[in-house]
């Protein structure tokens, strides 16, 4: 995850207050709990799954 990326995550987490990147969490969060709760999800992918979904959302790409 990229540096930029990860401080905005950590702003998310540890913040009271609304940021500009919540959107960008909360659709990564309903779309990976979808996952986690589906018959084919490992266990072991649902964190990546999270951050390929934040990082999309929040720079509309991501890195392989």
């Amino acid at each position: 995850m990229e540096e930029r990326i990860a401080k905005e995550l950590t702003a998310i987490l540890n913040s009271q207050q609304d940021s500009d990147f919540e959107n960008a969490f909360e659709r990564a969060f309903e779309l990976t709990k979808a996952y986690a709760g589906s018959a084919n999800a490992q266990a072991s992918a649902i964190p990546s799954v999270f951050e390929k979904l934040f990082e999309l959302f929040l720079t509309g790409s991501t890195k392989a």
